[in-house]
């Protein structure tokens, strides 16, 4: 596979963001939603790319020294490849000084995001019963320490 590519998400980036997000969430964001995420100063949204081709993305929020992850997806013929992983540690490293927990939730069912997000160092610490809909579905609650500097 080429070389993996990330970067701040643009907004001609949003069209394909929008597209992979449908493919692979089931209650996914609008194109505004992606859109206006940009516009937002805490925000954080990256995309990568795979050859040229976009092919996942981040969004997140951060608000003093809390950052949350609203949605992560891999273009299926991606997947483990290291484009979650890279997506991630972008992520973290485009936060702040003073962030210091990054959290998030995922389907219980989603067996390959949570290793995943154990693998880059996140912990369960909760469960949020039928968080989820299409289907209903309990979310894991993930957090991660993040060891940055205070302002």
């Amino acid at each position: 596979m080429s070389e993996i590519i990330v970067k701040k998400a643009e907004y001609s980036d949003v069209p394909q963001i929008a597209e992979i997000e449908m493919n692979c969430i089931s209650q996914p964001w609008s194109e505004a939603a992606f859109a206006a995420a940009l516009e937002d100063e805490k925000a954080v949204t990256l995309a990568a790319f795979c050859g040229g081709i976009l092919c996942g993305f981040i969004t997140g929020v951060y608000l003093l020294d809390v950052a949350d992850i609203y949605s992560c997806a891999v273009s299926a013929e991606y997947r483990k490849k290291g484009v979650g992983k890279r997506l991630l540690e972008e992520f973290f490293s485009e936060l702040p000084d003073g962030v210091n927990s990054v959290g998030l939730e995922v389907r219980e069912s989603n067996i390959p995001a949570i290793k995943l997000y154990e693998k880059t160092g996140f912990e369960r610490v909760g469960l949020r019963k039928d968080f989820y809909r299409e289907p209903r579905e309990n979310a894991v609650l993930m957090t991660k320490i993040l060891n940055k500097r205070l302002p």
